[in-house]
């Protein structure tokens, strides 16, 4: 039976989404110091884009909603996540992983695309036994009074816990769409997964339950 660590392993070395993991590993980690004074949003984006290495995009609809109104912003040593956020979110902008890049956008066209799905994890949480009975065992041999002794079976054990499962999809797929677009939604209720996300990343998350089934 695998251990947690093991599931945790093997999503981190055999997901196809590596470049968004990556990229969002970054976004939550690499500190930047910003002194933005009179300049404008492509200005911005273009110093983020240089100073952090990452593939930021600024599509020409979130040009439309707000490309030239200045910006004054300064901050210290602050994570490149929550510098994106304090630009953006007053904006009415935020970010998605797209194609390997972050892309940023308006947020009603994020959340516009938002569609629900089901997923049964069941045969992810809880590996089946292998024997469907009780086993019976003659007692006399072990030098106690001769008798009969029944074992029954252990119950399943839950192999990934609900919580464990949620942050794990939450990391692995997304981008910060989890934490920007408010009808995000993940649910885990009886083995069924309940998600409200975009197309694309229903796919993401199809596609890591996959790759989790194949070391069942």
């Amino acid at each position: 039976m695998k251990t947690i660590a093991a599931y945790l392993s093997m999503a981190a070395g055999v997901w196809a989404g590596e470049g968004r993991e990556d990229a969002v590993r970054k976004l939550e980690t690499l500190r930047v110091t910003v002194d933005f004074e009179n300049v404008k949003l492509p200005e911005a984006i273009d110093y983020l884009r240089d100073v952090s290495g990452l593939n930021l995009i600024l599509v020409p609809k979130a040009m439309e909603k707000d490309g030239e109104t200045i910006i004054r912003l300064k901050v210290k040593d602050l994570s490149m996540k929550s510098v994106l956020k304090l630009l953006l979110s007053s904006r009415g902008l935020t970010v998605a992983f797209r194609d390997g890049a972050l892309v940023i956008l308006p947020k009603e066209e994020l959340q516009d695309s938002t569609a629900m799905r089901l997923f049964d994890v069941r045969a992810l949480q809880v590996r089946i036994q292998d024997f469907a009975g009780p086993t019976i065992e003659l007692a006399g041999a072990t030098g106690k009074k001769p008798g009969v002794v029944v074992n029954f079976p252990e119950e399943p054990k839950v192999q990934l816990p609900d919580d464990f499962l949620l942050d794990m999809i939450k990391a692995n797929t997304g981008g910060g769409s989890w934490d920007s677009n408010p009808r995000a939604a993940l649910n885990l209720n009886n083995g069924t997964l309940v998600v409200t996300q975009t197309p694309s990343v229903l796919r993401e998350i199809d596609q890591l339950l996959n790759v989790l089934g194949q070391y069942q």
